[in-house]
This record gives structure tokens, sequence and C-alpha cells, in this order.
């Protein structure tokens, strides 16, 4: 293997873990967002 390819290798490995840590924001983010919205639900039928 030359050192070129390990270059793109690296570069395309450092790509693919920069989308999978802007996935896991979006995940936590998507998370956070359902839960409040559960909440508000609970909080609203406790209302009723």
């Amino acid at each position: 293997m030359s050192v070129s390819e390990q270059h793109r290798i690296v570069a395309k490995v450092e790509e693919l873990m920069a989308l999978c840590d802007q996935l896991k924001s979006r995940l936590a983010a998507a998370n956070q967002l359902q839960q409040k919205l559960a909440d508000g639900m609970v909080e609203r039928a406790m209302m009723s």
C-alpha cells in the first residue's frame, strides 16, 4: 500500500468520523426534543 493511498484512507476515515459526530449530536438534540414533547404532553394530560 502506497503512502498516498494511506493518506487517502486516513482522510476518508476522518471525514466519516466527523459525520458520525454530527449524527450523534443530531440524535442527542432529537432525543432532548422528544423528551420535552413527552413531558409537555404528560403535563397537559395531568391538567385536564
